[in-house]
């Protein structure tokens, strides 16, 4: 690959680590990326693995220490097994699956991502409830399934999360992002390992958005995440972001 092609990778890593940090789907771009660099749909998804893994580690570091984040990192705690049995399901799944088979899954999930983002969009924008709309019980069951479907592809899973963090369980869009954080992590390195064992990952376009991606978080979490009147535009940068994403899945798909 070309330094142009390299350059193109940093700062595409640094926008996803922002995306992510901001809101999710970050792997849209890093995904799309992968595809445009010459990737089949099987490889990009597990090279994609290593900047999501060190992305998600540097968000959650990034963001600045207060009662708030204590509180919002303890109650999702309980979280953490179903969205760690997911994954290993889902990465064992799709380390297993043909590149045709892949480049459709991907196209029909960012195509998916769209329905999410346009469901009840006055609920993006609400503060978080004090009690909670889903019992544990019913949270355990969807993050397990959120857990494999990251396993499985990660693009879109930040969106995912959101949606029922802020949707079904009525955490304000800033809130549910903590959560999302600590999730992303605990999916991120099971399926990771996995993908990294099959011998599909490209280590230097992983490395390089790797990379960017951190710089990204980093940026988004110590600084950009912090801005309130960001947060009103958050959604329809998720909005831009899966549609570009779409179009290069479909393409790609097709051809």
């Amino acid at each position: 690959m070309s330094w142009e092609m390299d350059l193109l990778f940093f700062l595409g890593g640094c926008l996803a680590g922002i995306v992510n940090t901001l809101a999710g789907n970050g792997s849209a771009i890093t995904v799309s990326l992968l595809l445009f660099g010459g990737l089949d749909g099987a490889v990009a998804n597990a090279t994609n693995r290593v900047g999501v893994i060190l992305q998600t580690f540097t968000s959650i570091t990034s963001v600045r220490p207060s009662a708030r984040k204590r509180y919002l990192l303890h109650r999702g705690k309980g979280l953490i097994l179903p969205t760690l049995l997911g994954s290993f399901a889902g990465g064992w799944l799709g380390s297993q699956v043909s590149a045709d088979g892949m480049e459709w899954s991907l196209a029909i999930v960012m195509v998916g991502m769209l329905v999410t983002l346009f469901w009840k969009p006055e609920a993006w924008g609400g503060p978080s409830e004090v009690l909670r709309r889903l019992r544990p019980w019913q949270s355990a069951l969807l993050f397990f399934a959120i857990g494999f479907y990251g396993g499985y592809i990660q693009m879109g899973i930040g969106i995912l999360m959101l949606s029922v963090l802020v949707l079904a369980d009525r955490w304000s869009l800033r809130d549910a992002n903590v959560i999302k954080l600590l999730m992303a992590l605990v999916l991120a390195l099971p399926a990771g390992i996995l993908y990294i064992q099959s011998g599909l990952v490209e280590w230097r376009p992983g490395l390089i958005l790797a990379l960017g991606s951190m710089l990204g978080a980093w940026i988004g979490g110590r600084y950009i995440v912090r801005i309130p009147k960001a947060q009103p535009y958050v959604r329809w940068i998720l909005v831009a972001v899966v549609v570009f994403g779409a179009a290069q899945s479909i393409y790609k798909a097709m051809t």
